[in-house]
């Protein structure tokens, strides 16, 4: 039995409770529990590759009159059913941030299954246009409230060494789902597909009840306990000694916030823990403040005017403007915005497969650059891959814009837009959410998370909104040839300001956005 020693403090000396930590879980059992949490949260996402891709299938079918039910549909009907989603989740987005912290993350993540169940029984069912778009609202809430639990979560559990594969792991769910949706469109029609999804969500309600809050949120509520025993299961299901040195950085910064006026975001020991390779772990680091006077609970007035002002920090702003032009790149690379009308643009290619296998195959295909982007993420790194795929995007769309009308153009049509899908969703697509679990402070994270997903699915609105129209001026290939030209000007974009996240410590993200003074301000308090 380790012979563990106590400060004044009450915290255990840090040689000792590693000690026992390394004794009780080794490099593969503390990672298991992690991989769990994230396998359980991932669910979520696989719902919403889901949604996302279930216009796919339904809007050929009703722009060609065949639907069961009779309903038919205009192409402005199809623009709208096929983007109306997108312009809903920033509402989602924003409730999402608001409710986060008094929710918790768990409980926020249970929660967003409710509109997704309600949404799949809609489509089942629907016998309207207005039923439809009714459904795709719905859901479009529930996908945008999902966002910041999920970046949140997954943050805060994760140590550095996994972080970056668990958050890319993230993304083969979505394309997972995605291509589920694709495969049932071979094989049923639309609304029993939608009927077959819907049980997803309650399967995910279930799941999530067998997972841990995060330790942070449950320490900041004053949950010492609870936040032990959630430590405990995510390092391993060690025992209480094993992450004591944890749970007292984590009790300091509670009562730290209670009590101070401007503290720093803490940044999650379990960052910090395991960043010495050498296994000697340093001890975790947390901001000396200086002592002020306590002051009483800040009505919701205060409290919102606290969080605006931490919004506006420049530790928060910088990487939020960056996000969002990554955002816009990663959304005009020309696979989102032809999402929902990818039959009919197979179709118009003249690819040599039948429509509807074609989708599955781009499908399988995004799935396995989802995990590729997996596998490769820790050896290559973010900002290569990122660069790597980005600059593909540029060729492919425009060597689509310029491929002749040839016996063989249908063939090399294919290629460039195998190629365009392969790199968006391997870095273009999937690096800019895993960018976005890292780069916020702790403070101001949830508000930041939220705004920036908002503003995500709007630029993803106006891309697909405006596909069809944009279409009828410019033709396709020309459209593709845009497509390129914003890859293009996205290559150069992130080469200069895309930093390099892999292997980092929170601290050491969000330090590298501050302002000199800010940064100086901080350190000598």
């Amino acid at each position: 039995m380790t012979d563990q020693k106590t400060t004044a403090n009450g915290k255990v000396s840090s040689q000792d409770a590693e000690t026992a930590e390394h004794l009780e879980a080794g490099k593969w059992r503390r990672a298991a529990p992690q991989i769990i949490a994230s396998t359980v949260k991932n669910l979520l996402l696989m719902d919403l590759g889901m949604t996302i891709a279930f216009s796919t299938i339904v809007i050929p079918v009703l722009l060609d009159g065949k639907d069961s039910k009779g309903l038919v549909f205009t192409e402005e009907n199809a623009s709208w059913f096929g983007s109306i989603i997108y312009a809903c989740q920033p509402t989602g987005s924003v409730l999402s941030g608001l409710v986060l912290e008094s929710l918790g993350r768990k409980y926020a993540m249970m929660a967003v299954n409710v509109p997704h169940i309600l949404g799949w029984f809609l489509l089942y069912s629907a016998g309207s246009h207005l039923a439809l778009y009714m459904a795709a609202m719905i859901m479009g809430l529930g996908v945008g409230f999902m966002e910041a639990p999920i970046i949140t979560y997954i943050g805060e559990i994760c140590e550095p060494r996994l972080r970056g594969t668990l958050t890319s792991y993230s993304n083969l769910f979505v394309n997972f789902g995605m291509t589920s949706v694709f495969v049932l469109g071979t094989l049923v029609d639309w609304r029993h597909a939608a009927l077959i999804c819907m049980m997803l969500p309650v399967l995910t309600i279930l799941a999530l009840t067998q997972v841990p809050e995060t330790p942070l949120w449950l320490m900041a509520q004053g949950r010492e306990e609870d936040a032990r025993k959630s430590l405990q299961w995510l390092r391993g299901w060690v025992s209480p000694q094993a992450v004591q040195n944890e749970v007292t950085e984590l009790k300091r910064y509670a009562e730290e916030a209670k009590k101070k006026k401007k503290i720093r975001g803490y940044d999650n020991p379990a960052i910090v823990l395991d960043e010495n390779p050498s296994n000697q772990t340093s001890p975790v680091k947390t901001e000396k403040v200086p002592e002020t006077v306590e002051v009483e609970k800040p009505s919701w007035m205060k409290k919102m005017a606290r969080d605006a002002k931490d919004f506006f920090r420049p530790a928060v702003l910088k990487p939020f403007f960056f996000i969002i032009v990554f955002f816009f790149i990663s959304n005009w690379t020309g696979i989102s915005s032809t999402r929902p009308y990818l039959i009919k643009l197979i179709e118009e290619f003249k690819f040599p497969i039948e429509p509807y296998r074609a989708s599955v195959i781009f499908g399988s295909i995004g799935f396995c650059a989802s995990v590729m982007c997996m596998a490769t993420i820790a050896w290559f790194r973010k900002r290569p891959i990122a660069l790597i795929s980005v600059f593909m995007c540029a060729f492919s769309g425009i060597g689509l814009a310029f491929t002749p009308s040839t016996a063989l153009s249908g063939w090399a049509c294919f290629i460039l837009f195998v190629l365009l899908f392969f790199f968006s969703m391997y870095g273009a697509s999937g690096i800019v959410w895993t960018v976005m679990s890292e780069i916020f402070p702790y403070r101001g994270r949830s508000q930041a998370s939220g705004m920036a997903a908002a503003s995500s699915y709007l630029i993803t609105f106006s891309a697909t909104k405006s596909f069809l129209a944009l279409k009828h001026s410019l033709g396709l290939h020309n459209l593709f040839g845009v497509y390129g030209g914003i890859s293009a000007f996205g290559f150069v974009f992130l080469y200069f300001m895309l930093p390099e996240t892999e292997g980092k410590s929170l601290e050491e993200i969000e330090n590298s956005y501050k302002k000199k003074k800010e940064s100086q301000t901080e350190s000598s308090s």
